[in-house]
């Protein structure tokens, strides 16, 4: 559980785009580097100054001890106190000057009022033998306080006290700089690191263009190579992957031509040898079993009672007769060619109503004044109605079907319907050979650049609508959609 939940917060980090990531982590770099770096620096200068404002108290405090050590060695506790005044005028880090006897009693001070007890309640060492350097605190900040014996502390010993204003001082100038300084190397980072993420997305923006321009089929889009990188190498064979793509398309769409004419010349040859077919049974067997009828109804003798046998011979001819302008109707009906799609159409449901059982309502609409429709458009049409209403006779199991036709100016609509126990359109796509018919009414449409809209639900019937366009569209566009 632990290791999901990291993975999917490393994923969102590493989602983040590329200007973030190199800017966040420019700026955490520079950050841990600067703290560190000024952590360290400021002490060590720390140290430093405090070794030196340790030796300059020292060092002061001797003077001032060997300024006074004749006047202390006298009692003279006027010029002591003179001494100690222009002393601590003359230097403001004094904060006072305690002057004491040998047996440690206050002498004199810089205190113009009795000196402080909190002062006097620090514990210090006896000086001498220890004499040195303590601190504490106080309101106005860290005293660094000294005890130098007077004439080897026969005299007594002065106390002086240091206030710390200049190391205070000089840390914080030092820590400004450092910081001005940090602050001027982040704001020259943060230009390369976006200068730098300019670099690098770039040339990846670009590839990230081409690769939607690729998507979208426009195979000769190209890569800008802004270097010889890796990135630029990348580029480099992403234009001769799209390269190679341009040529596959090219060599597709010149087969997808060659196939569409195959089709169409096919579709034109099949309809041509559907007409000599059906011309041939209508002209020539048709015209031959009935000269034979003629023949067989000439032997009889009306002065006597009708032959049985005739009679016979007579009705099997009739219904091969019949059966032959059946099978010619169903070839290529003449209606068709000589009187267009509304009488084809009309003529064929009332066959099929009538053999069949099978109610099928018609309706044509179209606008007055329209010139015919090309015969390849009426010969389309007519084939898909055909074909859609002997797959509901044979498959559907419906009851009631109905054909309706809407001719417009700019195309011809045609919707089929039934009311039977419908398929499942995945078949489609998973058993394409068992759905030739279907299959042939998309390549009939597609050949002139119509669409062809399939919705079925199992047991809720079944529709086909078809939209062919009458400006001579190329361009197929076969949809498939299930509701």
């Amino acid at each position: 559980m632990f290791g999901r939940i990291l993975s999917r917060i490393s994923w969102r980090v590493l989602s983040f785009p590329i200007f973030p990531k190199i800017m966040g982590i420019g700026f955490l770099v520079a950050i841990l580097f600067g703290s560190v770096t000024l952590l360290q620096t400021r002490s060590g200068t720390s140290l430093i100054l405090y070794q030196l404002l340790e030796q300059k108290i020292l060092s002061t405090s001797d003077t001032i001890a060997d300024t006074i050590g004749r006047s202390a060695s006298t009692g003279d506790v006027l010029s002591i106190l003179r001494h100690i005044d222009h002393i601590r005028e003359t230097i403001p880090e004094i904060r006072y000057i305690i002057v004491r006897h040998p047996d440690g009693r206050v002498m004199t001070s810089t205190f113009k009022e009795a000196i402080p007890k909190d002062l006097l309640n620090i514990p210090a060492p006896k000086c001498p033998p220890d004499c040195g350097i303590q601190s504490f605190d106080s309101h106005e900040g860290t005293i660094y306080e000294v005890r130098t014996p007077i004439l080897e502390g026969n005299a007594g010993t002065i106390q002086i006290g240091y206030i710390d204003d200049m190391v205070s001082e000089e840390l914080e100038a030092f820590t400004g700089t450092v910081l001005w300084g940090l602050l001027l190397c982040v704001a020259i980072g943060a230009c390369l690191a976006l200068l730098l993420t300019n670099i690098l997305t770039r040339p990846i923006h670009s590839l990230v263009e081409s690769a939607n321009r690729i998507r979208e089929g426009k195979f000769e889009t190209r890569a800008h190579i802004y270097s010889n990188d890796e990135i630029g190498r990348l580029a480099t064979a992403f234009n001769q992957m799209a390269k190679a793509l341009n040529q596959y398309k090219q060599e597709v769409q010149a087969k997808e031509q060659a196939r569409v004419s195959l089709i169409e010349r096919i579709v034109q040859v099949q309809e041509d040898e559907r007409k000599s077919i059906s011309r041939e049974l209508h002209d020539h067997l048709g015209q031959s079993l009935l000269a034979i009828l003629l023949q067989v109804q000439s032997l009889q003798d009306p002065n006597h009672p009708p032959n049985s046998s005739c009679q016979d011979i007579e009705k099997s001819i009739r219904q091969v007769i019949d059966e032959v302008h059946r099978l010619a109707w169903g070839m290529r009906p003449s209606i068709l060619d000589d009187y267009g799609l509304d009488s084809a159409l009309a003529r064929h449901i009332d066959e099929v109503s009538l053999h069949y059982g099978l109610k099928i309502d018609y309706s044509f609409s179209t606008p007055q004044d329209l010139e015919r429709l090309p015969g390849r458009i009426e010969v389309c049409l007519f084939r898909i109605a055909q074909e859609s209403i002997a797959n509901i006779q044979k498959h559907a199991e419906a009851t009631h079907a109905s054909v309706v036709v809407l001719r417009r100016i700019q195309d011809i609509t045609m919707l089929i319907e039934d009311n039977g126990k419908g398929f499942d359109l995945s078949i489609l796509n998973e058993k394409g050979d068992k759905c030739l018919g279907l299959i042939g009414m998309r390549e009939r449409v597609a050949l002139l650049g119509g669409s062809v809209v399939i919705e079925s639900i199992p047991g809720e019937g079944s529709t086909i609508r078809i939209k062919i366009p009458l400006d001579g569209g190329q361009d197929a566009n076969t949809n498939i959609d299930s509701r």
